[in-house]
């Protein structure tokens, strides 16, 4: 890992703490200012549309040489949503601060992981590795910290100033990042939609729609899911770390192995392999099976969030398309997310929950399958300059 990159690490890290404090902390907030589970749901899907301006908006311009600007518009914005939960009160004051944390983190990851992506453009699944560890750990840290800050303070508010005071520290250090360079060849106005039309950037978009599906559901229905298996507070606490924690700690080596077999190939035979593995998690209800399937899963999945990020990467950055490529893909995994978040309670029953997994297996299946199709359809060639050709002049002038 490049020193470098530390600041801007640590910043989507701090970031992401955010985003795990909001999921540890909302029920406690909806116990202590009496709103409705309606009040839970706009809150939650505050974030998406606020996300998407972000990502489809604003990304774009990262590619035109305003990187560094992003990120303060990023940062800034994150950290005034969780300066609203700290002083907030009222349920709409709870969805306006998470619009806020929404649209920075749209603002911001696409825009940072410009810069990593820059200084490794050989690389680019092992640089998407780092930064996907540390949005993820970030989110994962988050949770019990702020737990154990509404113990330490008593207040469900508190831990996101503490939050917003961290972010005001590493902040302002990542921006120092240099400004990548723009490529010459590089046209303003139809980026998110000159994405969409290269090859593997689309197959990489379509392996992310894989990725979002079991984390969409898995979000909804997992603590319902884990808790109607009859397991105990502290058996359910280390399940959720067996499920969630390897797909942190093996990110760096599957970044390496997606860069050496190829994303498309590697995202692909990931998603094949975790599809029947989620399916089989309606096959059984006892807790500790379900871990160990878990397990092979969230490994798998370490592979998948990688290959896809690291094909629309490669596809779209000697294009000067970095930026708008990142956002696509955050855009595209959320309204997957989004969709399977709504569709898995819909389908799971307490006493049976086979068809929601299998359903859910069965689009992971999907996903791969399209995937491959359509990377094979254009020929294996990943839409823009292939290995060996000439690469674009890059300016650091815009």
């Amino acid at each position: 890992m490049r020193r470098s990159n530390v600041p801007l690490l640590m910043a989507i890290f701090v970031e992401a703490m955010g985003y795990g404090a909001i999921f540890g902390l909302i029920a406690d907030l909806q116990d202590k200012y009496h709103f409705s589970n309606i009040g839970l749901g706009l809150i939650a899907s505050a974030a998406f549309p606020a996300a998407l301006v972000g990502q489809l908006g604003l990304s774009r311009f990262a590619d035109r040489g305003h990187t560094r600007q992003l990120l303060w518009i990023g940062l800034v914005t994150a950290a005034a949503g969780m300066i609203w939960f700290w002083l907030g009160s009222n349920l709409w004051e709870f969805v306006v601060a998470r619009m806020l944390v929404g649209l920075g983190s749209g603002t911001f990851i696409p825009a940072a992981r410009r810069i990593i992506i820059s200084r490794s453009p050989d690389n680019p699944g092992h640089a998407i590795s780092i930064a996907g560890a540390a949005d993820i750990g970030g989110f994962l840290v988050g949770i019990p910290v702020a737990k154990g800050l509404e113990t330490i303070f008593g207040s469900p508010n508190t831990p996101f100033l503490v939050l917003a005071i961290m972010l005001a520290i590493v902040g302002p250090i990542a921006t120092l990042a240099p400004e990548p360079p723009v490529s010459e060849e590089h046209s303003g106005g139809e980026e998110i939609r000159r994405v969409f039309a290269i090859p593997m950037a689309r197959s990489g978009l379509i392996i992310g729609t894989g990725f979002a599906v079991i984390m969409g559901t898995f979000d909804a229905v997992a603590a319902r899911f884990l808790k109607d298996l009859n397991g105990t507070d502290a058996e359910l606490v280390i399940v959720m770390i067996i499920l969630a924690v390897p797909l942190v700690l093996f990110m760096p080596v599957a970044g390496k192995l997606v860069d050496r077999v190829g994303p498309i190939h590697a995202g692909t035979a990931a998603l094949m392999f975790s599809a029947p593995l989620i399916a089989s998690f309606g096959l059984t209800r006892n807790l500790w099976v379900i871990a160990v399937l878990g397990g092979f899963v969230a490994l798998a999945n370490s592979i998948v969030y990688t290959a896809g990020q690291a094909a629309v990467a490669e596809s779209t950055n000697s294009m000067g398309l970095t930026g708008a490529g990142q956002g696509a893909y955050e855009a595209t995994y959320a309204t997957g997310a989004m969709c399977c978040s709504f569709i898995a309670p819909l389908l799971y029953r307490t006493n049976n929950a086979f068809p929601m997994w299998v359903t859910m297996g069965f689009l992971g299946f999907v996903a791969a399958t399209t995937a491959w199709l359509s990377f094979k359809v254009a020929g294996g060639n990943d839409g823009s300059a292939p290995k060996g050709a000439p690469v674009p002049k890059m300016s650091t002038t815009h």
